[in-house]
């Protein structure tokens, strides 16, 4: 049975409470990284159930998905097919290669070339992956752009993010944005470049009527949700043993000092002096010389 006074003890001990707030900020630093690992998750579920819902379905106009060239494309539309006719800008300025772009271990380019439709409204489209000299940084032998008149089927992805320009050697880019692409484009080729460039968005080429070469096609997304369910999991059960082994800890400490209270001896009584008597205080003068 626990002592109250041991009991009180050990809960007001400087000890308990330095392990109090050490449990707190363990367990409030867990359920963060649980709740972060939890958002993760949320946010690959959320775009593998776009993938799923867009990524094979029937081709729809351009205008269907984005109505004016400013437009952002909204993250439901991410993946989306969609058919255009017109024709590719053929002049070699407007063909363009997005570095460091990777396709299994390898990194090579993006080539990026403008298509311009019947309406004049012009996209920029990704035609595939091309691996990038031995030698030198720069796309090793890419195929042709094809000229006339085509119908190309594209899906949309939302326009990258604009990178700071780093000297790029002359026809290449670091990202698809097309608001900063625009500057490297020949106008001369392209008119009303500035009202009619879809910015929002970019192609990624699914097929070319009539087929032509073209590079490497890009790999189907990944729509597999990752380790962060079980992460954010992991995270939480962690957060339950901390408080856990504090109860413990202060529970084994309670039932020592209550033990130790219950068991606490007496401290031995003094024996009390005997009376000497006169024969042996005389015997021990005489074994004493410094008595005399």
């Amino acid at each position: 049975m626990t002592s109250p006074t041991a009991r009180r003890r050990v809960l007001l001990s400087r000890d308990t409470l330095v392990g109090v707030l050490v449990v707190l900020l363990a367990v409030a630093v867990c359920v963060g990284l649980g709740l972060w690992q939890y958002g993760r998750f949320e946010a690959r579920r959320d775009q593998a159930r776009v993938v799923e819902a867009n990524y094979s379905s029937e081709p729809v106009p351009l205008s269907e998905v984005i109505s004016a060239p400013q437009d952002p494309l909204a993250p439901t539309d991410d993946w989306t097919p969609v058919q255009v006719h017109g024709q590719y800008c053929t002049d070699p300025a407007c063909e363009l290669y997005v570095r460091n772009r990777t396709l299994g271990a390898q990194v090579g380019f993006w080539q990026l070339v403008p298509f311009v439709a019947d309406d004049g409204t012009t996209l920029m489209v990704v035609r595939g992956w091309v691996t990038a000299h031995s030698q030198e940084s720069v796309p090793a032998d890419p195929p042709p752009v094809p000229e006339g008149e085509q119908t190309i089927t594209v899906r949309l992805r939302p326009a990258e993010d604009a990178l700071e320009r780093r000297g790029n050697p002359e026809g290449q880019v670091h990202s698809v944005a097309p608001e900063q692409i625009r500057a490297q484009l020949p106008t001369g080729s392209l008119p009303g470049l500035d009202e009619s460039l879809v910015t929002g968005a970019y192609g990624s080429l699914v097929a070319e009527d009539p087929s032509a070469p073209k590079p490497t096609a890009l790999p189907a997304p990944d729509t597999s949700l990752g380790p962060h369910l079980s992460y954010a999991f992991q995270w939480w059960i962690f957060a339950l043993f901390f408080p856990a082994a504090l109860i413990y800890r202060t529970h084994r400490l309670i039932q020592e000092e209550s033990e130790d209270d219950g068991n606490t001896p007496r401290a031995p009584r003094e024996p009390r002096a005997r009376r000497r008597s006169r024969d042996e205080e005389e015997e021990d003068a005489l074994l004493d010389p410094a008595a005399h």
